[in-house]
């Protein structure tokens, strides 16, 4: 195979669309249509989140009268702190219960500089949806579209300045899970979202060169007991009966480290930032 014949926007696609094909609704908007499961993320986000929040924000090129596009704005977890150093905030989040959190924490902050537009990224009209240009654009762990560079070029036809793009780089550790104990929930192999060096070949093919840098994000969850943790993670490897649960929750009990009483489970995973400047 000669690698620079290589599609590699076909290789995402043929990723994500396995990965969606194998019954995980993980990295999908469908999962977080409930409010009470946005709730929780925003509540999660606030006890564990912030600190990433002001630093994510701390690197981004933002001035006062900087106008933002977030991507996949869930709850306002970046919204809603970048509203108050800029002009203006573009929040698109497809999901309802996400963006019946957002409109709440709109109304409780007090950010009347954020305009809402309920859409997939993949189904938004740059020309109708949105009032650009933009000068700084933020996509944070928001990249299950199918068609990446399709995205990207939707993304730079509203730019005026920085792209800014979050994803994963390696196996995270729901993936490592999923891939031992999917076939018994599931009946067939796990398929991960494709990751970070197939979206690095993507831009380059496309003629950009970008920055990117990778960190730790994440943490240790103690859980008081397996039956706390099955709740818990069982959206994360998308369980949906009884039967599910307790397969689930046989797996967990001889994999987890114990914890006197109770159960750790380790979230952590490597994270990389990309950005480049479009215009």
């Amino acid at each position: 195979m000669i690698i620079e014949n290589i599609d590699w926007n076909d290789v995402w696609t043929i990723r994500t669309k396995d990965h969606l094909e194998c019954g995980n609704k993980t990295e999908c908007a469908s999962i977080w249509e409930e409010k009470e499961a946005a709730k929780k993320f925003w509540q999660m986000s606030q006890r564990d989140g912030q600190k990433r929040a002001r630093e994510t924000i701390k690197s981004l090129n933002l001035t006062p009268d900087s106008r933002v596009l977030d991507i996949g704005a869930g709850p306002g977890s970046l919204a809603i702190p970048i509203s108050e150093q800029v002009a203006h905030v573009t929040a698109v989040e497809p999901s309802t219960g996400m963006l019946e959190v957002l409109q709440e924490n709109i109304d409780e902050f007090g950010s009347n500089n954020i305009t809402c537009v309920k859409k997939l990224w993949e189904d938004i009209d740059v020309e109708k949806d949105l009032d650009g240009p933009y000068d700084v654009i933020i996509a944070s762990f928001s990249l299950g579209m199918p068609d990446i560079r399709k995205a990207i070029e939707d993304m730079q036809a509203v730019s005026s300045g920085y792209i800014y793009l979050y994803w994963f780089a390696g196996e995270t550790s729901w993936n490592l899970h999923s891939k031992k104990i999917w076939p018994k929930l599931h009946g067939r192999e796990y398929c991960s979202m494709p990751k970070c060096n197939i979206l690095y070949n993507v831009l380059y093919g496309m003629g950009i060169y970008p920055n990117m840098s990778t960190f730790k994000l994440g943490r240790i969850e103690r859980y008081a007991s397996i039956y706390e943790a099955v709740d818990d993670l069982s959206s994360h490897f998308s369980v949906s009966t009884e039967e599910h649960r307790s397969i689930l929750a046989e797996y967990l009990e001889s994999t987890l480290e114990k914890d006197g009483d109770g159960y750790l489970y380790d979230a952590t995973s490597t994270r990389v930032k990309i950005w480049w400047k479009d215009k």
